[in-house]
């Protein structure tokens, strides 16, 4: 039986510092996995590194290169198993065992079940001593790529705005705005670090948004989802101004709106219709067949209640302000069938609260965890 090593207090300080650096490339690295590095000789820094964007170095590459001919008989503490295989970029492997490194400290092991662990086997195969921590810091830093890889699904983070009341709109429809400043950047943050950003055409005939990231500076614009099974997004809509936009319809769409959306330059996928509307598992997997592995959904009531319904929210945050609205007829976040009973009410866990200005920000996962820190089997 496997057993997780029990790292010193140092071992443990370089692994965390090996994870601040990988969270460097939050903005840019996406679809890639975050991954941090930290090459250490005598108690001492010779180099760090991290991926910094798709398709370009590894972090453990960065690294190497910074501590040149100080790397041979230093540690190295890297977030993510070493990759074994030629894809964009050589294999890390190969770099370790050219730099003559003896020991590697590994925060978590490639959840890629193709690739797991083979990265491990080769080094430990040339007489290094591999420790694999199965960190949980290290798995949830890219629990989107893990749970990309495990499901063959994006990961799904529904996000809203309520009132203490729980309320995210008035009863005449009105929602702005119920979030504070600081939210909404907070929320252009979160938009900067996804795929794609969703919602249902119930917002676009609303509030005609431009679902873009509105930040200072060079961000990956993330691709506009509209479940829109009827084709009914306008061909004059804001969203299909800038990064590109998918418009998910039924097999019954009109053919003149699917061409109209066409030619203003979106792109439409026809998915499978049910008693409810589109099937949204079948939608993911057409989001994943186009490269998509991450989608934050953004609404409304009836988009996010749907997702809800079919148990495919995985992370959940939600903004509460520090106001009420009242009446029966003003929408809530989740609508839906929801469940029956308390008990089956849907448990967040790992939850963490934290104040975003005025409002009170809750986020929590609402799935099973990708990979268990116990779990996972690694090569002897």
């Amino acid at each position: 039986m496997d057993v997780t090593p029990v790292l010193s207090i140092g071992d443990q300080q370089w692994l965390a510092q090996a994870r601040d650096l990988a969270e460097r490339g939050r903005y840019t690295c996406p679809p890639n996995p975050m991954v941090g590095a930290v090459l250490v000789q005598a108690g001492a820094v010779v180099g760090e590194g991290w991926h910094q964007r798709a398709g370009g170095p590894h972090a453990e590459v960065h690294a190497l290169r910074a501590a040149a001919a100080h790397a041979a008989g230093a540690t190295l503490y890297v977030t993510l198993e070493p990759c074994c295989t030629h894809g964009r970029t050589p294999p890390c492997t190969d770099a370790i065992l050219a730099a003559g490194i003896p020991r590697v400290v590994v925060g978590s092991l490639d959840p890629n079940p193709a690739h797991s662990g083979r990265g491990i086997e080769i080094l430990r195969a040339r007489g290094l001593a591999v420790e694999v921590v199965h960190d949980a810091a290290c798995i949830l830093l890219n629990e989107k790529f893990f749970h990309y890889m495990r499901t063959g699904l994006p990961f799904v983070h529904a996000k809203w705005a309520m009132t203490l009341d729980g309320k995210i709109a008035t009863h005449s429809g009105d929602a702005r705005w119920i979030s504070c400043a600081a939210s909404r950047d907070h929320v252009h943050h979160m938009r900067a670090e996804y795929d794609a950003i969703l919602v249902g055409i119930g917002t676009v005939l609303r509030d005609d948004p431009r679902l873009d990231v509105r930040l200072d500076g060079n961000w990956r614009p993330p691709r506009k989802i509209v479940l829109d099974q009827h084709g009914r997004t306008p061909h004059t809509a804001a969203l299909l101004q800038g990064a590109p936009t998918t418009i998910v319809c039924g097999a019954a769409a009109p053919a003149a709106a699917v061409s109209a959306l066409t030619q203003a330059g979106a792109q439409v996928l026809r998915c499978p219709v049910d008693e409810h509307g589109l099937v949204l598992r079948a939608v993911l997997t057409c989001l994943a067949q186009q490269g998509i592995t991450s989608v934050l959904v953004e609404g409304g009531a009836h988009v996010l209640g749907s997702f809800f319904d079919a148990g495919l929210i995985d992370r959940a945050t939600i903004f509460i302000a520090p106001k009420l609205c009242g009446g029966a007829a003003a929408p809530s976040a989740l609508a839906g069938r929801g469940v029956a009973a308390m008990a089956d009410a849907l448990q967040l866990r790992d939850v963490q609260w934290h104040t975003s200005g005025d409002d009170l920000m809750v986020t929590g996962l609402c799935s099973p965890p990708s990979v268990s820190p116990a779990a996972p089997k690694e090569p002897q």
